[in-house]
């Protein structure tokens, strides 16, 4: 076995993994030489196996962080799901044995670093937060190198790579493929489209956000094509009622958005938060965006990515504590009328993300193999 790519848990780590899965296959390592290894409970059992890559999910679990009585029950078994998931995972690099394992942080990442490190196989970090996580910085000290999306970070041999970026993103021409996106989801070419979305999860904040801007468009004259408005709640929101639209308002409304390079082309400006995935796609395919960091995020490393790009005007920065106000409603409708600002907003992205856009990641994982 060429790699085993290993994390999960949420798609701020799985997609991230899927992307370097298709880096090293772009780069001529046959998808047959590669596995995944990720949770049982993790978004990763869906999305993994519809990628054609062979896969392995473990009992772990991460640790929760609620008094609720099924929360603190799910604690208590923590240490032995890491016994397990820790024993197969040692199982498995004596069965595959790999030439590299990356690591992509997260909970679901500690069973095969830790058989890697155990075993004598080098493992690479993948750390594409500007603040990494504590995964990342534990597995970090044993690691044969660490990948890094940023150059300011203080990782043990670290190598600034870029984040991992899907195909899809990498490869994206915004221009050349708007008029198609547009057409395959009926928005005429006219229309001024604002996409939404608050990740994996969704965001209760930017759903009534999306309500509030909903209600200011209303007020607005209509551009010539209609508002349209693309928002991706999250599962747990999706039974939630949408608020009935004005006319020349159109709203549609997932629970999750598969096709994140379609939402890029079509919208004029995107409003998000700041994972570092969507940070690092928003940058990769030239996205005029506003992103709202969520302030719950560990060690504010959210606010610190969306610093990023917003420090190089590239992308609008608004707190999460201001995205409710009526200030920053006005703010994005008056920025999604203004095309000059939203090429600018985009030139800025594209030039920040090329580095995301090569191959310098890939390079590192088939050094640490060979």
């Amino acid at each position: 076995m060429r790699a085993v790519v290993t994390g999960g848990g949420t798609s701020g780590h799985v997609v991230p993994a899927l992307a370097i899965l298709e880096a090293l296959v772009d780069a001529g390592v046959p998808s047959d030489e590669l596995r995944y290894v990720g949770a049982r409970r993790g978004v990763e059992t869906r999305l993994v196996p519809a990628a054609g890559i062979a896969a392995e999910f473990l009992p772990m679990a991460g640790l929760q962080r609620s008094l609720a009585p099924r929360r603190m029950a799910s604690n208590l078994l923590l240490p032995l799901r890491v016994f397990v998931s820790r024993r197969i995972a040692r199982g498995l690099v004596r069965r595959w044995r790999p030439a590299v394992v990356v690591s992509v942080g997260g909970y679901a990442s500690d069973p095969m670093a830790h058989a890697a490190v155990a075993a004598g196989v080098p493992l690479v970090c993948v750390s594409y937060d500007r603040r990494p996580g504590l995964a990342t910085r534990r597995q970090a000290r044993h690691a044969t190198a660490c990948a890094t999306a940023f150059p300011d970070s203080d990782l043990p041999r670290a190598r600034l790579t870029g984040a991992p970026v899907r195909r899809a993103m990498r490869t994206l021409d915004r221009d050349a493929r708007r008029a198609q996106a547009r057409a395959a989801r009926g928005i005429p070419d006219d229309a001024l489209v604002l996409a939404v979305t608050g990740g994996s999860l969704g965001s209760a904040t930017l759903n009534s956000f999306v309500d509030d801007v909903m209600a200011a468009m209303a007020e607005r004259p209509s551009p010539p094509g209609g508002w349209v408005v693309l928002h991706s709640c999250g599962p747990r929101y999706a039974s939630t009622p949408r608020p009935s639209t004005a006319t020349g308002l159109r709203l549609e409304h997932t629970a999750y958005e598969e096709h994140m390079e379609d939402v890029y082309a079509a919208c004029d400006l995107l409003v998000a938060r700041a994972g570092a995935s969507t940070v690092a796609e928003v940058a990769a395919v030239g996205v005029p965006c506003v992103l709202v960091p969520w302030s719950g995020a560990a060690d504010g490393h959210q606010e610190m990515n969306a610093r990023w790009l917003a420090d190089m005007g590239a992308a609008v920065l608004v707190l999460d504590a201001e995205v409710s106000g009526a200030d920053a409603v006005r703010g994005v409708l008056d920025l999604l009328v203004d095309a000059g600002r939203l090429a600018n907003l985009a030139r800025a992205a594209r030039a920040a993300g090329e580095i995301h856009r090569g191959d310098a990641l890939v390079r590192v994982v088939l050094d640490a193999a060979s």
